[in-house]
């Protein structure tokens, strides 16, 4: 009996303490932190990154960065008393799985904003616009051909899988033959394939093009069209639905347009004049 006593005791006692912390904690296995919370808890943004051209610079041999929104990034969390952290190097197409894995905080890098990547993120204010021009190779009569010219069976497009590249041909030319590379290539591949004939036209911002043409002089030409096949906002990837921070980062952001912080990060930058639509000549 005084066996069956203490297990019966044993198990009131076990019982009671499960009582007790569910009736303390009933939802703390369900609680996750927000990354507002995390950034304040850690006075730390931590950044993911994907180099690219003057927006995000990493320097070959130092490992050192720079670019327009590295300098950006780190004026805004100088001016909200945090620091950051560039905790991870990524290819454009990992950028949105990483973000909800919370492997970092925000994309500190150039991301386009497109429909596809709002079904899985949220992006803050644009910080500049690109336009997005079609190139043909120099000698190339394409480049006084009317728009629908290009979409065609025989036309071929240069474009990166899973990149912007790749939805503007889709959305733009689906009758056009994709020539696709990986998304590790880098932009200047998109051109070769041009100049060396796998493919007849590519799509590309004119900063991107200028620069491959320091290297390679008249190799390419502009599409000769009344506008830009379309203008891109350039913003910073966040993950989706943390409203707390994306309004943080956004009124951040408007202070350095106030201040005239961000015009002078695009200028100090852009080699090639008028490559780059600012937010402030468009209000």
């Amino acid at each position: 009996m005084k066996n069956i006593s203490l297990f019966i005791a044993a198990i009131a006692i076990a019982l009671g303490s499960v009582w007790a912390h569910d009736q303390i904690n009933p939802q703390q296995a369900f609680v996750v932190e927000s990354v507002y919370d995390r950034v304040m808890r850690t006075g730390t943004i931590r950044c993911g990154y994907t180099p690219y051209s003057v927006g995000f610079i990493k320097d070959p041999n130092t490992g050192a960065f720079s670019g327009i929104y590295y300098d950006v990034v780190n004026e805004l969390a100088k001016n909200l008393q945090l620091k950051v952290e560039y905790v991870e190097e990524l290819g454009w197409g990992e950028q949105v799985a990483a973000l909800e894995s919370n492997r970092f905080d925000m994309m500190c890098s150039p991301t386009s904003l497109n429909a596809g990547r709002t079904r899985a993120a949220d992006f803050s204010i644009p910080l500049y616009y690109s336009p997005v021009e079609l190139w043909v190779r120099k000698d190339d009569s394409l480049a006084q051909a009317p728009l629908e010219n290009f979409n065609k069976p025989e036309v071929k497009i240069s474009v990166l899988d899973g990149e912007q590249t790749s939805t503007f041909a889709r959305n733009y030319f689906p009758q056009a033959q994709p020539v696709s590379l990986p998304q590790s290539a880098s932009f200047s591949e998109l051109m070769l394939q041009v100049t060396m004939k796998k493919a007849d036209v590519t799509l590309a911002e004119p900063f991107a093009v200028y620069e491959f043409m320091e290297a390679n002089p008249d190799a390419l030409q502009k599409v000769n069209l009344p506008k830009p096949l379309i203008t891109v906002p350039n913003v910073i990837l966040i993950k989706r639905d943390q409203f707390a921070f994306k309004e943080m980062i956004d009124n951040a952001l408007r202070e350095l347009f106030n201040t005239g912080f961000m015009d002078k990060a695009i200028t100090k930058y852009e080699k090639y004049p008028n490559s780059y639509l600012r937010e402030t000549t468009l209000r």
